[in-house]
């Protein structure tokens, strides 16, 4: 555009020079067409700001990291009487991304009267985490293409970059797999030594305890009948998730995305319900989210993406002993914002449970 207004004007200066030295009525209406013309460019791109709109068609809310996916922007010509030329400036940030905004360029292109065009957009993400998709500006061209206008936009759309969910190496050790937690729920394919739940009733084997005889029923079906208290299924890992400010960047966060959920889907893998939690600064609360399911995976590390880091690590701190006051596990995991974990405050090579 910039060299095209300088064309304007040299043109302009050349009209006048030949204006004042030559007698002629075409040097009159020809300098008089020049200087009209930015009035009546204005006008046409004020008309045409009026009459064409931008609005985003269909566009994906998920997506996985490291694949493209694409969505579409929809523009209509409202006019039915001019064509006109434009530019899309948009850019594309992560959540977490300190650096300046990905801007992206889309080449010109025209609307003719009264037509709506469908503008095919392809993105991928390298983390893991939200994308940000702004509109930036539209920017309209007159019919020559000399002068533009710009049009604010500021629509955005969100997407949520997955990270793969992948088995990795980890052992349960028999401490967690006989830890005893509290809990509302009980196995229904393993018993244990809680006398508050019945896992089943069974005939007397010995070696039976006789504390565990069924004495009524024994009594009603005339043979010994034996109690099988039930295991709780309460959470006996603690995924603890740490996202302070100052330690937080989109590279490491999405490696951090990339663990919880390997480690979350194998510890659902070898039968171990957890918990996952973090502290949300926001509402001054500590997410908990009891994972018994593959369901429950994708549900907390969705709950997690949209997660904004804290800035006070001693309210954090203090939140996280109120949450889990009196509550025991047999491991505690914590993740770091960087990626990296520890298990009960220690690294280790070989994740041992």
């Amino acid at each position: 555009m910039i060299a095209r207004s300088i064309g304007y004007l040299l043109v302009v200066l050349v009209s006048v020079y030949l204006f004042f030295m030559y007698d002629g009525t075409i040097w009159t209406g020809l300098l008089i067409l020049e200087l009209l013309y930015p009035v009546c460019s204005g006008l046409f791109l004020w008309y045409m700001g009026r009459h064409v709109t931008i609005r985003f068609g269909r566009f994906p809310a998920m997506a996985e990291r490291e694949k493209r996916f694409s969505g579409n922007l929809v523009l209509k010509n409202h006019s039915r009487i001019w064509s006109v030329k434009y530019k899309i400036r948009a850019q594309v940030r992560n959540h977490f991304s300190r650096q300046a905004s990905h801007r992206i360029k889309y080449a010109p292109s025209e609307l003719s009267p009264n037509e709506e065009q469908r503008l095919e957009v392809e993105l991928d993400s390298r983390y893991a985490g939200i994308v940000e998709y702004q509109l930036e500006a539209l920017i309209l061209y007159d019919l020559p293409g000399i002068f533009c206008r710009r049009v604010s936009l500021g629509e955005r759309r969100t997407i949520r970059i997955m990270p793969p969910f992948e088995l990795m190496p980890l052992e349960i050790t028999r401490r967690t797999r006989e830890f005893l937690a509290d809990a509302d729920e009980f196995s229904t394919e393993k018993k244990g030594d809680d006398p508050s739940e019945i896992y089943q009733i069974r005939e007397y084997r010995p070696p039976d305890s006789i504390h565990s005889i069924h004495w009524k029923l024994s009594a009603k079906e005339n043979h010994l009948m034996v109690k099988e208290h039930g295991f709780p299924m309460g959470c006996v890992v603690l995924l603890w998730i740490r996202l302070p400010l100052k330690d937080t960047d989109s590279a490491g966060f999405s490696r951090l995305l990339e663990r919880a959920a390997s480690l979350s889907i194998t510890l659902l893998e070898e039968k171990c319900i957890h918990m996952a939690a973090w502290f949300e600064e926001k509402s001054g609360q500590v997410i908990k989210w009891r994972v018994s399911t593959a369901e429950a995976v994708y549900e907390w590390i969705w709950r997690l993406l949209s997660t904004e880091p804290f800035r006070d690590e001693k309210l954090e701190e203090t939140c996280r002993e109120e949450a889990f006051r009196g509550v025991n596990f047999s491991s505690i995991v914590v993740l770091h914002a960087d990626g990296t974990l520890t298990v009960n405050g220690e690294t280790q090579e070989l994740l041992q449970l």
